[in-house]
């Protein structure tokens, strides 16, 4: 599952790569391009969220509370980018490109921390299920 998550950060990262190339602020408006690229990161990152969240859960406590403690933990992310998505529509987009390029690199920032963290102080921590007392 650990190899499946880090797949999985690797296309967030190729997404999120092509999403920056496209957002530049000299007042483009949304094309068929990074709708298509912004649709791919969309899906790709809350099924990487429901996914990650659910291997944490079964994971030892001392990793799950770790994740838990960041700042941008899954709950805050998912939060944070699904009340992006709604107060994003494409006639808002094209009307305010500038701030949804700031408001979109912010995410895509937060993500990026979060993934590094994770490789680097959460993941080598996985691996092993937490104990589960057995039912009587």
């Amino acid at each position: 599952m650990i190899d499946q998550l880090r797949q999985d950060h690797e296309r967030l990262r190729a997404i999120a790569a092509q999403l920056r190339a496209l957002l530049k602020d000299d007042g483009a408006r949304i094309g068929l391009c990074f709708a298509a690229a912004r649709w791919s990161f969309t899906r790709e990152l809350l099924r990487h969220m429901a996914l990650e969240k659910q291997f944490l859960r079964d994971q030892h406590p001392a990793c799950a509370e770790v994740s838990a403690r960041l700042p941008h933990n899954s709950a805050n992310l998912e939060r944070r980018f699904r009340d992006h998505l709604a107060r994003w529509t494409t006639l808002d987009i094209d009307e305010n490109w500038k701030d949804y390029c700031r408001d979109l690199r912010e995410i895509l920032n937060i993500l990026e921390n979060r993934m590094l963290f994770q490789e680097r102080a959460v993941f080598p921590r996985l691996g092993h299920p937490a104990q589960r007392p057995k039912s009587r």
